[in-house]
């Protein structure tokens, strides 16, 4: 990234809303828990940062039809703009770096962008199991306790 040259921002967007926006971008009507997981921070942290981009205009909140009680979350127009005008120096680094690698390279950055992919799936679902084997241990614990 030393060598994307800077781009101007709104001095009120950090990183962490900057990320938050992203993953709005790639999941449109997520909702704030779905958010706070994908970042790795609690619910109320993340209703703290999504009520402070909600105020600058850059996302709306909408009910979820089958679901009254639960929020999603969608980018506006001036964030989708706003985001669009971010990628621009990076996809023309991007551009620089790639235009030097040849079809071989390129064939091997993408076999092994492709496997880093599937070994971060395969992390995330051992993570899931570990996840439901302790709460199965748990629930075994209080039963045999009861």
């Amino acid at each position: 990234m030393r060598w994307v040259e800077p781009v101007p921002t709104s001095a009120d967007l950090t990183l962490r809303q900057l990320q938050v926006l992203a993953v709005l971008r790639a999941a449109p009507g997520s909702t704030g828990q779905q958010l706070a997981e994908a970042l790795g921070v609690s619910t109320p942290t993340m209703s703290g940062i999504v009520d402070r981009i909600a105020s600058k205009g850059w996302l709306d909140r909408e009910q979820d039809p089958q679901d009254r009680r639960r929020v999603l979350l969608h980018l506006t127009p001036q964030a989708e703009e706003m985001l669009a005008e971010l990628e621009v120096p990076v996809h023309r680094v991007k551009a620089r770096i790639l235009d030097r690698l040849d079809e071989d390279d390129l064939r091997e950055l993408a076999r092994l962008t492709d496997r880093m992919r599937d070994a971060a799936r395969e992390v995330e679902d051992e993570r899931s199991r570990d996840a439901a084997r302790e709460v199965e241990d748990e629930r075994s614990r209080e039963a045999a306790d009861a």
